[in-house]
């Protein structure tokens, strides 16, 4: 049984090998002469895709600022940066403490 198994495992070894598989060269390091080389001049190119970025930017800063503005001033949120509007409740309303242990 084990000497079919040996047989069938190198006949389809020696098919993969042998058939379907080509041998690749070694490793190849890259080196400068495989880096792309525009054909044309780049500045125009990338002056207009950064005055793009650049307005995309400024669009959504100000659209985060509007919002934000448009929050604090409808009072739909509430920073706390002063005291309340409204007074505290009368004396008469509040209890003292009595600190004594008894």
């Amino acid at each position: 049984m084990r000497s079919k198994i040996l047989t069938l495992r190198k006949a389809v070894v020696g098919f993969y090998q042998g058939r379907h598989f080509v041998s690749r060269p070694g490793h190849c390091d890259a080196h400068m002469n495989e880096l792309p080389v525009p054909c044309k001049p780049w500045e125009p190119w990338y002056s207009d895709k950064q005055s793009f970025y650049n307005k995309h930017f400024a669009l959504g800063l100000i659209w985060c600022l509007f919002s934000a503005i448009m929050a604090i001033y409808t009072d739909s949120i509430y920073l706390n940066w002063g005291p309340p509007a409204q007074p505290s409740a009368p004396s008469d309303m509040v209890e003292e403490c009595d600190d004594t242990d008894t």
